[in-house]
């Protein structure tokens, strides 16, 4: 899994979306709205967009999927895409696809920072942060 939610909040059950057919969604995987369906994140998501994470596993075929919604308060343990440092902490961050945030060192200050790091998991370098999926924009910069 590539996004894990760490503490829930009040609102945090899983919930059932649609879906387009035709592809397949790992549990885990980052949902952004498209339309009227749920369809898997990009880097170009924003935090008006993205709606929640995979709760599970769907092939081409489905039509619905479960997904935990993005609240306000939960804490999330994110699979990044470079080494981790603590030059990251404190940052607004766009994710790089469906699965990992984009970790640069630089935090971005609009609307496509979906993911606003606090914490690091594991040893420094590990490729894992901690931190709020966003739905209002707040950065450092």
């Amino acid at each position: 899994m590539s996004f894990r939610l760490v503490s829930k909040v009040s609102g945090s059950e899983s919930r059932q979306g649609t879906v387009t057919a035709g592809t397949a969604i790992a549990a885990g995987e980052m949902l952004a709205i498209n339309g009227n369906v749920l369809e898997r994140a990009t880097s170009a998501s924003t935090i008006h967009t993205c709606v929640g994470v995979a709760t599970e596993t769907i092939s081409t075929t489905a039509t619905t999927i479960l997904y935990t919604p993005i609240i306000a308060g939960q804490r999330w343990s994110v699979d990044v895409a470079n080494a981790t440092a603590t030059t990251q902490l404190y940052e607004g961050m766009i994710l790089s696809d469906h699965d990992t945030v984009n970790n640069t060192d630089t935090t971005v200050a609009t609307e496509t920072a979906v993911f606003w790091c606090d914490g690091i998991e594991g040893a420094i370098g590990d490729k894992t942060l901690l931190g709020e999926f966003q739905k209002s924009k707040s950065t450092s910069a």
